[in-house]
């Protein structure tokens, strides 16, 4: 999940859970699969579109990963945006969310001020909720979010239930 300025960000996530799973799926069981709006979900009309991709893809995912820089993401009629959206329904199914905040430069005359602002204040307002993670590049991102995955599927692994009828 994440808005629109942190293209590099998506990729990279996306590479680290290919690497993490070349190097884990043996041996853990798991099988990470990056899902994105853009490709898991289909042109439907009924509804706001963030609850079609609610309905279509956020759902049927088990964890999320977050990304941000410099923006929150556009209202959904329901949230400040399609993310901090995807976010609160992760926290209210307990399913793992790891969120990750760029520090890298920016040009201060080229951003959006309310979304920066915006974007403050939901840092803020689930600083109580868990952990948050920060990096300068995305090399850093990639590095940190690897060793982090295994950290959060351990957890996963440990307090997973598995009901058998015999």
């Amino acid at each position: 999940a994440s808005p629109s300025d942190v293209p590099e960000e998506r990729e990279a996530i996306t590479e680290s859970l290919y690497e993490w799973n070349a190097l884990n799926s043996q041996t853990t069981g798991f099988v990470l699969l990056p899902v994105r709006w853009e490709s898991h979900s289909a042109p439907t009309m009924g509804d706001r579109p963030q609850g079609i991709i609610n309905n279509q893809v956020v759902r049927n995912c088990d964890m999320l990963i977050g990304a941000f820089w410099t923006r929150l993401g556009s209202p959904t009629g329901v949230e400040e945006s399609g993310t901090v959206e995807e976010i609160k329904w992760f926290l209210k199914q307990q399913k793992p969310v790891m969120l990750y905040y760029s520090k890298k430069q920016v040009d201060l005359d080229l951003i959006d001020t309310q979304q920066l602002e915006k974007l403050k204040e939901f840092k803020k307002s689930i600083r109580d909720k868990g952990i948050q993670e920060q990096y300068t590049n995305v090399d850093e991102l990639k590095m940190k979010l690897s060793r982090q995955l295994t950290i959060v599927l351990r957890e996963v692994s440990v307090n997973t239930v598995v009901d058998v009828k015999a």
